[in-house]
Order: structure tokens, then sequence, then C-alpha cells
């Protein structure tokens, strides 16, 4: 009875070894390491969209807070043309002809008594 029960230990691990050296053998055939390059880069640019989707998250939302906290009314009273994301194209700023249009005050300044520093 003892032998039988070793022979049936031994049978056991020889199945489990031998299941692991086909799978060790199957990772490093050419379609084994095609799959392990496909699956590296697959999570490779998952990692690289999570990025950039992270980033682009946090510069508009820090864009919204400092728009907000800079300006009380934006250029021409649309919040959207600060963002230029109306859909229309930009406006395209007209030369100021009067040397004292060029040091006007930008519109939408929060204090209108700060004076303007020439650097």
């Amino acid at each position: 009875m003892r032998r039988l029960f070793w022979m049936g230990v031994g049978a056991a691990a020889t199945v489990a070894v031998a299941q692991r050296l086909r799978t060790a053998w199957r990772k490093y055939t050419p379609e084994g390491v095609a799959e392990q390059v496909e699956q590296a880069g697959e999570s490779a640019v998952a990692a690289g969209r999570s990025a950039l989707d992270t980033f682009v998250q946090a510069f508009r939302t820090r864009e919204r807070d400092l728009t907000a906290q800079l300006l009380v009314t934006p250029e021409g009273g649309d919040p959207s043309a600060v963002f230029h994301r109306t859909g229309k194209p930009a406006a395209q700023p007209s030369a100021p002809t009067d040397p004292a249009a060029e040091r006007a005050r930008p519109a939408g300044r929060v204090d209108p008594d700060e004076p303007l520093y020439d650097f």
C-alpha cells in the first residue's frame, strides 16, 4: 500500500513538473515572446493614456482656478473667450494708433488701482 501511495505522489509530481516545463517552453517560443511584447505594449499605452488624462484634467482645473482668481470679468464679458474654446476663431487684436492706448489697462483686472509695471 505504501508503494502505491508513493507511486501516485510521484505520478502527480511528474504531471505538475511537465505542465510547468510546457508553460516555460511556450514562454520562450517566438509566439510566446510576441505575446509578452504585445502585453507590455498594451500596458505602456494604458499607462501613458492614464497619465495624459490626469495631466489634462489637472491642467484644466488649475486653469479655471487661476482664471477665477485673476479675472473679474473676462475680456468682452464672455467667460468662454478666456479659454478660447467657443468653437469660433479667436479675435485678432487691432493695432492701437494712439500711444496712450498702448498703456491702456487690460480688461478684467481685479484691482483697477494697481499700477502697471514696465520691466
